[in-house]
C-alpha cells in the first residue's frame, strides 16, 4: 500500500476522567491507566525516541522489524487495532500496510501528541470497559503489558481477544525481559529493596498469560541485546546498537539475553 502522509490534527473522541493522574512512566504506578495521563506527558513521551538508547532501538531495530512483521498480516481490505496507541509510533507503522487502522488510548495527554495519516482514527476510550463495534484482522500492542498491573493485563487480553476476528493475530512486545541481563539487575533491585521498583516479565510467564487467555503463541522474536545503560552514553548507544545486533544473530546468542522481546500470537 502507498504511505500516507500523517495529518497534523488526529480526530478523537474524549474520554471523561476524574482520575488521579501519576508521572511515573516505565516505573512502578499505583494505577498504570492513568499513569501516562499528567498534561504535557505525551510530549515527554515522543522525546524518549528521538536519540538515545530508544531512539536508535526504534530507528534501527524495530520499526523496521514491526514494519516486516506486518505486512505480509495487511492489505487494502484488512483492518487493524493499536491498543493502547499512545502517541502513534507503532499506529502509524500500521496505517502504511492497512486499509483501515484505530488506535485506542486512555490518555488524552497522549493522543494529542499524535500525528497519524488519513486512513487511521484515534479513540480516547478505555476499551476493558467499553469494546468497539467493529472487529480486527490484526490488534497490536506494545509498551503496555510489561508496566500494566496483572488484573489489568487479564483485563485488556479479553478485551482484544474478543475485538480480534477468528484467528485474528495480536503483535505485542515486552520491553524488559526478566532474564535479560538488565532484567536480572533490576530483579535483583526489588529483592535488595523489598518492593518491586522496575517491573520485569519473562517470556515465559507471558506466554503462559496469553495462553490462559486463548491466544496460540506463534512466534517468540527476541531483540535488543545491547544492554541499556540508563541514561548514560546515549552517543555510544546510538553507534552500536545495529551492529551489536548483528553480531549477537550471528552468533545465536540466546534470545533469554536480549532486553526485550515481540511475540505473535493468535485468537484461540
Amino acid at each position: 500500500m502507498a504511505e500516507s502522509q500523517p495529518r497534523k490534527c488526529a480526530v478523537w473522541q474524549d474520554l471523561a476522567s476524574s482520575q488521579q493522574i501519576h508521572t511515573q512512566g516505565d516505573r512502578v504506578s499505583d494505577d498504570y491507566r492513568t499513569s501516562h495521563c499528567a498534561p504535557g506527558y505525551g510530549t515527554h513521551y515522543n522525546m524518549t525516541y528521538e536519540s538515545g538508547y530508544y531512539g536508535a532501538l526504534w530507528d534501527k531495530i524495530e520499526r523496521p522489524m514491526i514494519l516486516d512483521i506486518l505486512r505480509p498480516m495487511g492489505g487494502a481490505g484488512r483492518n487493524c487495532l493499536d491498543f493502547a496507541c499512545g502517541t502513534g509510533r507503532i499506529t502509524n507503522v500500521a496505517a502504511q500496510v492497512f486499509g483501515e487502522v484505530v488506535g485506542v488510548d486512555v490518555s488524552k495527554s497522549m493522543l494529542a501528541c499524535a500525528q497519524v495519516p488519513n486512513n487511521v482514527k484515534l479513540r480516547n476510550i478505555d476499551m476493558t470497559m467499553e469494546s468497539l463495534e467493529e472487529t480486527f484482522d490484526v490488534v497490536t500492542a506494545f509498551r503496555f503489558f510489561l508496566n500494566a498491573e496483572d488484573q489489568l493485563k487479564r483485563e485488556a487480553l479479553k478485551a482484544i481477544n474478543q475485538q480480534l476476528k477468528d484467528g485474528g493475530r495480536l503483535v505485542c512486545n515486552v520491553h524488559m525481559n526478566a532474564t535479560s541481563p538488565i532484567g536480572l539487575v533490576c530483579r535483583l533491585l526489588n529483592w535488595s529493596l523489598g518492593r518491586t521498583v522496575r517491573n520485569t516479565l519473562s517470556e515465559t510467564r507471558f506466554k503462559k498469560l496469553l495462553t490462559a487467555s486463548g491466544f496460540l503463541v506463534e512466534e517468540v522474536i527476541p531483540y535488543g541485546y545491547l544492554p541499556r545503560p540508563g541514561r548514560f552514553l546515549p552517543g555510544i548507544c546510538e553507534a552500536l546498537i545495529e551492529p551489536f545486533e548483528k553480531l549477537s544473530r550471528t552468533l545465536r546468542v540466546p534470545g533469554q539475553l536480549a532486553q526485550h522481546f515481540l511475540v505473535i500470537a493468535r485468537k484461540h
